[in-house]
This record gives structure tokens, sequence and C-alpha cells, in this order.
């Protein structure tokens, strides 16, 4: 009994690390996300960032359920939606939308940020620290990966956004 509770444990400690780089991950990410979406906006003279936020059936259900959680108020709304809205601002049809006018500045670290290949590193890189932050929220153990490469999956995210690592 005594080595499945320090297993346990062991295993907890790993996940507190996995998810503290998490939220530091995903905090600077909705920040710089809202500053480089609110700057479009004002370009295409629209008065909210989420105005130029496609709309998906996902993303407005996303921000419903935070605007419901806000109190219907914009003004903090990024702190009401979840890892998943943001990382599915990097999928797909995005490129020609949200990319390529707008989003590349928010990962000022990358070598070619304008090109396909970029956006798709990233939406990648985003899609596997979603499933990395699920695992780890919900204390998923038999799923667990590796953890200095489920680290380093984070670390790429957090210095292509122009931030040294965190431990």
């Amino acid at each position: 009994m005594g080595e499945s509770k320090n297993l346990f444990e062991f295993q907890l400690r790993m996940y507190a690390n996995l998810y503290f780089i998490i939220g530091v991950l995903e905090t600077r990410l909705r920040t710089r996300i809202v500053i480089t979406l609110s700057e479009f906006a004002q370009l295409r003279n629209y008065s909210q960032w989420i105005d130029v936020v496609p709309n998906t059936f996902g993303n407005m259900r996303s921000i419903r359920k935070a605007l419901k959680k806000n109190r219907n108020q914009l003004s903090g709304l990024e702190d009401h939606l979840a890892f998943s809205f943001w990382r599915h601002l990097f999928d797909g049809a995005n490129y020609t939308v949200l990319w390529i006018p707008s989003l590349h500045k928010v990962f000022p670290n990358l070598e070619n940020p304008l090109t396909f290949k970029s956006y798709a590193q990233i939406g990648n890189y985003l899609a596997r620290a979603n499933r990395i932050r699920n695992r780890v929220a919900h204390f998923n153990f038999r799923e667990a990966g590796e953890h200095e490469r489920e680290k380093e999956v984070l670390y790429w995210l957090i210095t292509r956004l122009g931030m040294e690592k965190v431990s």
C-alpha cells in the first residue's frame, strides 16, 4: 500500500508541475490573443475582439457560455473561455481569416510566421497542449505520457510566445 501511495503522490507532483506550466501558457496566450484580435477588430472597424472571431458553432457556444458565466459582460470575457476555445482559433480555415492578418503576431519567435507550416505547427502543438491540459485537469493517470516530453511541448509554445521557460 505504501508503494502505491508514493507512486500516486509522485504522479500528482508531476501533474502539479504540468498544470503550472499550462497555466502560464494559457494566461499569456489568451492575453496576447485578445490584444492582437482587438487591434485587428479596430482595423476592421469593429468594437470588440470577439467580432472578428469566426461564427462557428463551437466558437459561438463557447462565447455564450463565457458570457453567461461573466454576467453578460464583455469586459473580462476572456477569463471565462476554455483553453479549447483559444486552441480552436488555430484550426483549419482560420489560416487566411485570422492567422495571416493577425494571429501570427501572437507568436513573435516563429522563424517564418506567415507560412502555413508555422500555422500548422502552432495548431498541432496547441492541440497537444489541450490534450495534456485535459488529462492533467481530470487526473487521468492511465493515459499519462512521458512527463519530460509533455513539458517540452508546452515549453515549445511558451518560447514561441516570446517567453522564458518556467519551472
